[in-house]
Order: C-alpha cells, then sequence, then structure tokens
C-alpha cells in the first residue's frame, strides 16, 4: 500500500466526517501517540494513518512517537506514567497485558499494571504468520519441523522481543509440536523481520501486515499461520490447526489507549474520533488489501474483550516463564 494513497484517502475519509471538538477546551496542543516498538511493525503500522486522521479531525497536530524496548515495556511504561489529560495516548499489542506477569513471574518488579490505561478501541485482530525466505530450503511446515527435530536447541528465529506478541504465539506452537529452537529477541516487529531478509535468522512469526510487500514481491513465503481459517490474501497457507495442532491459536489484537483516569469526556472525545475511521469502508479496504483483519471495538466492548484475553494469555506467559527459568537453573 502506497502511504501517499493512504493519506489521500485519510484525509478524504476525515472531511467526510463531522469536525469534533474543535471549539472544545480539548485539544488545545499537540498530541502524543506513542508507538512502543521500533517503526515498521503493525503497532506503527496502525498508528500512523490514525494519527493523520486524528489531526485532521480534532484540529490539532497529532504526532507519532517510537519509544520500543524490551518487548514494548518502555513504551507502556512511559505512556502509563504520562499525564492523564488526553495528550498521551498509545497503540498496543497483547505484550502490554502480559509483560507485568512475566517480570513478576522472574523475580523482577512490573513496570506498569493494566490497571493504568483506559482502552479506546482496538483496531485490528490479526494472526501472526510463520514466515521463510524464498530461498530458504523449507518449502512447508513440515520440512521445517523435520529441520528444528534434526537440529534441537541449534536453529534461531527472531520476534519482536521477550514475552512479546509473536513470542507467545510461537512459543505456543514449539510446546504443542515438541520443538526447541533459539530465541532472538529484537526491538520490535520491523527489526524482526528485517533480520530475516538480511539472513541474521532464518525464520520469524510475523504479521502479514508487516511482511506482505515483501510476499507480494516473491522474496517472502508462508509456511503456516495461527488463524482458525485461512486468510483472504494468503489462502495458500495453511492454519496450524490444520496441521494437526488444533490447540494453537493466536490472534493478535492493535489497539489504541490512553492513561487511566483521563477524563472521561476526553476519553469520549477520543473515541468518535476514532469510530468513524474504523468504519469507513474505504479505510477498511485499505488496511485488508495490506494484510490487516480489520475488528474493530469500541472501548468498553474492548474492555470486555481485553479480560478474557488477557486470562488466556497469562497462561502461556506462565509457561514460558517456567521454561526460561528452568533453562537457566
Amino acid at each position: 500500500m502506497r502511504r501517499r494513497e493512504f493519506m489521500t484517502l485519510v484525509a478524504g475519509a476525515a472531511a467526510a466526517g463531522p469536525i469534533i471538538a474543535r471549539a472544545q477546551t480539548y485539544p488545545s496542543r499537540t498530541i502524543t501517540l506513542v508507538v512502543p516498538f521500533a517503526p515498521g511493525g503493525v503497532a506503527d503500522y496502525a498508528a500512523r494513518p490514525l494519527a493523520a486522521h486524528l489531526a485532521d479531525t480534532l484540529g490539532q497536530k497529532v504526532v507519532v512517537e517510537n519509544k520500543g524496548g524490551a518487548g514494548g515495556g518502555i513504551g507502556h511504561a512511559y505512556v502509563a506514567r504520562a499525564e492523564p489529560d488526553g495528550y498521551t495516548i498509545m497503540t498496543a499489542l497483547p505484550s502490554l497485558a502480559v509483560i507485568p506477569e512475566g517480570n513478576r513471574l522472574a523475580g523482577k518488579p512490573a513496570p506498569y499494571e493494566m490497571d493504568q490505561f483506559v482502552p479506546l478501541a482496538r483496531m485490528f485482530a490479526d494472526p501472526p504468520i510463520l514466515a521463510v525466505k524464498n530461498s530458504s530450503p523449507w518449502n512447508s511446515l513440515g520440512d521445517f519441523i523435520a529441520a528444528v527435530k534434526a537440529n534441537p536447541g541449534q536453529i534461531p528465529y527472531g520476534t519482536s522481543g521477550h514475552l512479546g506478541t509473536v513470542h507467545l504465539a510461537m512459543e505456543m506452537f514449539l510446546n504443542a509440536a515438541q520443538l526447541k529452537m533459539v530465541h532472538v529477541p529484537y526491538q520490535g516487529g520491523g527489526p524482526s523481520f528485517n533480520a530475516l531478509l538480511s539472513d541474521q535468522v532464518p525464520v520469524v512469526p510475523t504479521l502479514a501486515s508487516t511482511a506482505k510487500g515483501q510476499i507480494d514481491a516473491g522474496n517472502v513465503r508462508i509456511l503456516a499461520q495461527w488463524g482458525t481459517e485461512r486468510l483472504p490474501n494468503f489462502p495458500h497457507a495453511p492454519t496450524l490447526q490444520e496441521a494437526g495442532y488444533p490447540d494453537v491459536i493466536y490472534i493478535l489484537w492493535t489497539g489504541v489507549f490512553a492513561p487511566a483516569k483521563t477524563p472521561a469526556h476526553v476519553t469520549r472525545i477520543l473515541r468518535g474520533a476514532i469510530r468513524p475511521f474504523m468504519q469507513d469502508k474505504a479505510v477498511i479496504e485499505r488496511f485488508e488489501k495490506a494484510g490487516s483483519q480489520v475488528a474493530y471495538l469500541d472501548g468498553p466492548e474492548f474492555a470486555r474483550f481485553l479480560e478474557a484475553d488477557t486470562d488466556r494469555l497469562l497462561k502461556v506467559v506462565r509457561q514460558i516463564t517456567r521454561k526460561c527459568l528452568s533453562l537457566q537453573a
């Protein structure tokens, strides 16, 4: 997807809807939209067109600021400590919910807690994909599994960070398939995908929206994906359920959050600004063509979803942490 075309689309969508809260006190200055990862991943990909739309709709500049590191933990903690006034918001992934528990299980202080955030909207719900370069000797998931079984604990895979979103997905699969690999964490989904392209790692779990350009160019192929059904853009990629792992399902959400205690009237303005963007048919079509599965939920609905999803994810976190601690013992 060409950025110029998307920004034109965003401007059109904003112009078509009502201009929100121009005469109100909020917003009266620049809003910072924090991405807790390096550029190039899905949180960054979601944030940039959203920022352009919010700027047009709210009548104030919206700046995207990447604060990567610690699987997203550094950016999350920054937003948790921010003044709850609506001028610092964030796009985040499921790592937001799992990092505090992971730290506690490892005997470290939690950098923040989930109750320090208020959800504004869910944007996407994407299954990760297992990606290799086209030059890889692994032409199928079976080839990959056979190679890992023949070389236990020797083949590396890259992710966006320890206990990050795709790390959880990969460990779910490795545990189910009884495989051992070497985890190589990077500072975000973009850097981990670039590590695949530069042959630093031979395989990565990533997202279709991150990899689509390289897949379309014939440089990368998908061995499998974590969804419950085949992806419309990549119908040739089998699900891990189809491959014989019925319990290996992982849907990676992308959401928008503000610090807790942000005034209710401010969160209503932000939610009201996000809603027409995520419901615009042209925007949805563009996102889906770029590989993202639009799955919009407004803040209260998203909060209910998070409660159930976090319980499920924390079970995986505990399993991974026990595994890491046993390896260190």
